[in-house]
C-alpha cells in the first residue's frame, strides 16, 4: 500500500473547523422543512448538503494528494557481446563464436540470476540492447567494433535501472569509435570483461595498408604502396598481385622473416582507358593461416583523360610562392604557367591574355592580388571563375582585400574589409571533414596539428553560408572558430581558400614531424584535382555514397536533377537498377525538395555490383547513367587477430571489474557479490495529483447538488 499526504494551502486549523461548520449550515437549512419530510430523507438531504459545502470549500484551498509508493530493485547486470566478424575466427583458444553462445548459457550467469537481473545487448559498429536473448540474436557479421561506443549506449540505462555492473564479452580489438577507457570512466560502474582468443602471435599474413592516389589520367603509371605483415612464418615466400578487374597489372614476390615483420611493397598500373577502376591487391595464402579474409584489399581509383593546365598568379616572389609552384611542378600530371609580378603590376613573364588562359582548367592565387595588381587582368581572372573554371586561393600578408573584391563572387569566404594584425595558429582538420576527397588520402589529423604554426591575420574571415570549413585554428589545446581552409561549390563553379600563410614552413621543418615530409604537395596536388574534375557538371548525378560499403550497412544512393538551364527540378523520377550475377534490383529514390533525391537498398550480399540510373521527368527521359559498387572486402576486423587482454585488464582495473579467461568465468558470482555496490536498492517514488485541477472533482460537487435539488424537488420542498 503506498502512503499518502493531502496538502493545501489552507491552514490545517481552517479545514477542521469547515467540517463541523458546513455540517452546521446544512443542519439549519434542514432543520424544518416545508413540506416536512421524513428523518431518512432529512437526514440524506442534509448529508449532501454538508459534503458538498465541505468539498466546495477544499477545492478553494487546492488540495494535493501526494501518493509515495515503495518497492525494492535487483542489482543489474548488463552483458554485451561482441558479434563483429573478428569472432568467428578460430584460433589455439578454439572457435570463438561457440565459446561466447556457450558461455551466454553458462551456470555463472544462471547463478547470477537468482540475486540480479541482466540485460543483455550486441554490438559491433552499432549496440543494440535485446529485450530477451536467445543465440539467434547475435549475428557476428560486424564489421567494426566500437567498444566506447558500446559502453556509452549504457549511460541512458543507469537513469532508468540499478545498473551496477558491466560485463564485456570480447577479444578486446576496438577497430572504430571513441576510447573505450574514457568511456567506462565516465559511466561510473565496474566495467568487468570476459577475454575471447588467443594471446600468442598466430601464424598469418595480411594487408595491413593499401594506398594510392583516388584520381589519375590515361597513360599515366599510378604507384600503389602496399603495407604487408606477416607472423608466425619462416622463410616461406608469398606473391603480392595487383589486379585491375581480372587482369593482373603487377606482381612482386616476398620471402618472410622470423618473427612479426612488415614489408613495403612498391606496386605499380597504367591504366589505359578513363572512368572508374577496381584496383584489387591479393596476397597469395599459406597453410596454416589463421586468416584468409584479410589477405585481399580493393579501392577505387578515377582515371580522367589528360593532364591539368593550371595557371599560378602571384602577388611578388616570396617562399609560399615557391613552395606551392614546386609542389605544381612535381606532379606529372599537372601543366603549369607561371605568372608572377614585379610589384610595379608588370609580370617577370608576358602579361597574361585570354588566349593564354583559354586551356586553362584551374587558377591559383598565391598572394594575389597585390596592392599594384591590375584591374584588367583580375576582372579577366573572374571571367574565368564566372565560367566555370576552379580557384585555388591562398592568402598572403601582401594581399589587397580592396582589389580582391573584384573576385569575391568565386571565393569561399566573404573579403573582410581590413587586414588586421599578423598572428600566428596551428592548423587543425576538422572533425566532420576527416573523409573529404580532398583530405582523405593525407596523413591523419594527428600528423597536422604538429606542423610548424601559420600565420593568420586577426581580422577574421567569415565562410559564405554555402561553403564547407574544412580546417580550423588552434591555439593551444583550443579550436578556435578561425577557417583556414575553405571549399564551395555551386551548380559549376569550385573554390578553395587557404586563409593562412607561411605554409613553407610545413616543408622546411617536416623532418621532426613523421608522415609530413610531402603533406604541402599532396595538399596541392589533391585540391587541383578536385577542382578541374568536371563530372559535377552534369545537370543528372545519380551515384552511390561511397564505392565500397560494408556488409552490415544499407547502400545508399543520391541523385542531383537539373534542367538544361541548372534549375533544379523536383518532380523528376529517379529509378536505380542494380545487377549482380543475373540479378536485379530496383529502386526509387525519395525527393528531398530542391532537386535532391536519396534513397538506400538494405545490406547487399558481399560482392561487384554495376547499377543504371533513369531520370524521366514530364514524361521524357533526362539522363541515363552507370556505374559501380562493392560491398564487402574490408577487412578492418581482421587486421589485429589477438586478443587485447591488456586493454580488457585496463577496463577492469580501471572501474573497479574483473578480468575473466573464459576458462574462469565460474567466479563471476561470487566477484558480483563482493562488490560494495552491486547490491538492491529501495526506490521511493511519489506520484502528485491536483484535486483542485480534476475533472472528477468537479463532477462529485455537480453530483452533491444535483441529488440534493432532485430530492427536493421531488418532494415538492421550497
Amino acid at each position: 500500500m503506498p502512503d499518502f499526504q493531502l496538502t493545501t494551502s489552507l491552514n490545517i486549523l481552517l479545514i477542521l473547523l469547515a467540517a463541523p461548520a458546513a455540517a452546521l449550515l446544512a443542519f439549519v437549512a434542514y432543520r424544518h422543512t416545508v413540506p416536512p419530510v421524513s428523518a431518512p430523507l432529512r437526514f440524506t438531504l442534509i448529508l449532501l448538503r454538508a459534503l458538498g459545502l465541505f468539498l466546495l470549500f477544499l477545492v478553494l484551498g487546492e488540495p494535493l494528494l501526494t501518493l509515495v509508493f515503495h518497492r525494492t530493485e535487483k542489482p543489474v547486470l548488463a552483458v554485451l557481446i561482441d558479434q563483429s566478424k573478428s569472432l568467428t575466427i578460430r584460433d589455439k583458444s578454439g572457435d570463438r563464436k561457440e565459446t561466447i553462445l556457450n558461455l551466454t548459457e553458462s551456470q555463472a550467469l544462471r547463478d547470477v540470476l537468482s540475486s540480479a537481473d541482466i540485460v543483455y545487448g550486441v554490438f559491433d559498429t552499432k549496440t543494440r540492447l535485446l529485450a530477451s536473448f536467445a543465440k539467434d540474436s547475435v549475428a557476428f557479421r560486424g564489421e567494426g567494433t566500437d567498444i566506447g561506443g558500446a559502453l556509452r549506449q549504457l549511460k541512458a540505462l543507469t537513469q532508468e535501472r540499478n545498473l551496477q555492473g558491466v560485463l564485456l564479452m570480447t577479444d578486446g580489438n576496438s577497430t572504430t569509435g571513441t576510447s573505450a577507457l574514457a568511456e567506462a570512466e565516465e559511466l561510473g560502474v565496474p566495467v568487468s570483461a570476459v577475454g575471447i582468443g588467443d594471446t600468442t602471435v598466430p601464424q598469418d599474413v595480411l594487408l595491413q595498408r593499401v594506398v594510392a592516389n583516388t584520381i589519375t589520367y590515361v597513360g599515366t603509371k599510378v604507384p600503389v604502396d602496399v603495407t604487408l605483415k606477416s607472423s608466425g612464418f619462416t622463410n616461406e615466400r608469398v606473391e603480392v598481385t595487383l589486379l585491375d578487374g581480372g587482369t593482373t597489372r603487377d606482381r612482386k614476390t616476398v620471402t618472410l622473416e622470423t618473427g612479426i615483420r612488415q614489408y613495403e611493397v612498391p606496386l605499380s598500373f597504367m591504366p589505359d582507358v578513363d572512368g572508374m577502376k577496381k584496383i584489387t591487391v591479393e596476397v597469395s595464402q599459406l597453410p596454416g593461416e589463421l586468416s584468409t579474409q584479410n589477405n585481399r584489399s580493393s579501392l577505387y581509383v578515377k582515371v580522367l583523360k589528360s593532364k591539368m593546365r593550371i595557371a599560378l598568379f602571384a602577388g611578388s616572389p616570396n617562399a609560399d610562392v615557391a613552395a606551392v609552384r614546386r609542389a605544381l611542378q612535381e606532379d606529372e600530371n599537372i601543366e603549369v604557367k607561371t605568372f608572377i609580378e614585379r610589384g610595379n603590376g608588370q609580370f617577370y613573364e608576358e602579361i597574361p591574355t585570354q588566349q593564354d588562359l583559354r586551356d586553362v582548367e584551374c587558377l591559383v592565387l598565391v598572394g594575389y592580388p597585390g596592392a599594384a595588381s591590375s584591374a584588367s587582368v583580375l576582372r579577366t581572372l573572374a571571367d574565368q571563375c564566372a565560367a566555370g573554371k576552379g580557384l585555388l586561393f591562398i592568402l598572403s600578408r601582401t594581399t589587397d582585400f580592396r582589389k580582391l573584391d573584384i573576385l569575391s563572387a568565386a571565393l569561399p569566404f566573404v573579403v573582410p574589409q581590413r587586414k588586421g594584425e599578423e598572428t600566428q595558429t596551428f592548423f587543425t582538420i576538422a572533425a566532420a571533414q576527416r573523409n573529404n576527397p580532398i583530405l582523405r588520402s593525407l596523413p591523419p589529423p594527428e600528423v597536422w596539428t604538429k606542423l610548424a604554426p601559420a600565420f593568420i591575420l586577426d581580422e577574421p574571415v567569415q565562410a559564405k553560408p554555402e561553403s564547407e570549413i574544412l580546417a580550423l585554428g588552434r591555439i593551444q589545446s583550443m579550436t578556435t572558430n578561425d577557417p583556414l581552409f575553405i571549399s564551395r561549390r555551386v551548380n559549376r563553379a569550385k573554390s578553395l581558400a587557404l586563409t593562412c600563410y607561411g605554409l613553407w614552413r610545413w616543408k622546411t621543418y617536416a623532418e621532426g614531424v613523421p608522415g609530413s615530409e610531402r603533406l604541402l604537395e599532396n595538399l596541392v596536388s589533391n585540391s587541383v584535382r578536385w577542382l578541374v574534375t568536371r563530372e559535377d557538371e552534369k545537370p543528372v548525378q545519380v551515384r552511390p555514397s561511397k564505392e565500397m560499403f560494408t556488409g552490415s550497412e544499407p547502400v545508399e544512393f543520391t541523385a542531383q536533377v537539373y534542367d538544361e538551364n541548372y534549375q533544379p527540378v523536383n518532380d523528376a523520377e529517379v529509378s536505380l537498377f542494380v545487377l549482380q550475377q543475373g540479378q536485379t534490383s530496383q529502386l526509387t529514390l525519395t525527393s528531398l525538395g530542391n532537386g535532391r533525391f536519396e534513397g538506400a537498398f538494405d545490406p547487399l550480399p558481399e560482392g561487384d555490383y554495376t547499377y543504371t540510373a533513369r531520370t524521366i521527368a514530364g514524361g521524357k527521359e533526362l539522363a541515363q547513367e552507370k556505374g559501380s559498387f562493392s560491398v564487402g572486402g574490408l577487412n578492418a576486423e581482421f587486421l589485429e587477430t589477438r586478443m587485447n587482454r591488456l586493454l580488457l585488464q585496463q577496463l577492469a582495473a580501471r572501474t573497479g571489474g574483473k578480468y575473466y579467461d573464459a576458462q574462469e568465468f565460474g567466479r563471476l558470482p561470487v566477484d558480483l557479490a563482493r562488490m560494495p555496490d552491486f547490491r538492491p536498492r529501495d526506490v521511493t517514488l511519489a506520484h502528485q495529483s491536483e484535486l483542485w485541477n480534476k475533472r472528477w472533482m468537479m463532477g462529485v460537487l455537480v453530483a452533491l447538488f444535483s441529488i440534493e435539488w432532485f430530492l427536493r424537488k421531488r418532494n415538492g420542498m421550497l
